[in-house]
């Protein structure tokens, strides 16, 4: 793997999708797949994606990650930045700045808007790294769904940068301790309505640890940590499983 452009802006494959009854979206989701073959057609993003949609009425926006499907760039494979997240994150970071401005440029009159940051195994580390930025304040604080969050595959992923990575998690529930808080928050977290990690029951024998660290750390009474019973981190025949839990969990905040 050879350091390659990864802070460079490439031309990603995207897919933006509205309600499908017409009327005007409730508000706003990106969701990031995984990597090693993933695309955003993967099941955990795709039945995710036509949740959202339509049983909540949003409008969600997916991509192909940097030379998977139409999109441009190296992949993991050519280009260390990629590897370890840089670019995932930097091109999170620009989908979230360009859809939210999109997004009030459709809606000018809208106040409220509903907010998902979602993404499933390496996708839950780059939403987790992202932050709403605060010049749209036409949206409510950020709902964040952490799908298959790569736990044991972290330090292989990230290298040295891991232990940013589960930082910026852990700070999202705590409200502060994250070294790579934008400037712009001035080192206080931004609200967030809730935040959802969904694992299966065979993620491996850390997760357990993660969690409970995780959720000895929620100050903010803001975390639902949920194992599926049966799944492994492909999800396989168990990927409809990942829209009950959200279902749940939406409709009891």
């Amino acid at each position: 793997m050879g350091q390659g452009p990864s802070h460079d802006i490439v031309q990603l494959e995207t897919r933006v999708e509205d309600p499908q009854n017409g009327e005007s979206p409730k508000g706003l989701a990106l969701i990031a797949h995984g990597r090693l073959g993933g695309t955003f057609d993967q099941p955990p993003v795709r039945l995710l994606a036509e949740y959202l949609r339509d049983k909540r009425q949003l409008r969600v926006v997916t991509w192909n990650a940097r030379g998977i499907g139409q999109s441009g760039g190296g992949n993991e494979w050519t280009d260390f930045g990629v590897w370890i997240g840089d670019a995932g994150i930097n091109d999170y970071h620009r989908m979230l700045r360009e859809s939210m401005a999109q997004y009030v440029k459709d809606f000018p009159d809208t106040q409220g808007a509903q907010l998902f940051l979602c993404g499933y195994s390496a996708g839950a580390i780059f939403a987790g790294c992202s932050r709403p930025p605060l010049s749209f304040p036409q949206f409510a604080p950020a709902h964040y769904i952490l799908i298959s969050y790569p736990i044991e595959l972290n330090p292989l992923i990230a290298f040295h940068k891991s232990g940013s990575y589960f930082r910026s998690v852990e700070a999202l529930v705590q409200g502060h301790g994250w070294e790579n808080l934008p400037g712009e928050f001035q080192g206080l977290e931004p609200e967030v309505t809730g935040v959802l990690t969904v694992t299966g029951q065979f993620e491996g024998i850390f997760y357990g640890m993660w969690t409970q660290i995780l959720g000895s750390k929620n100050a903010r009474n803001v975390l639902t940590q949920v194992s599926v019973e049966g799944a492994k981190h492909s999800w396989d025949d168990k990927a409809p499983r990942i829209v009950e839990e959200v279902d749940k969990w939406l409709s009891s905040i």
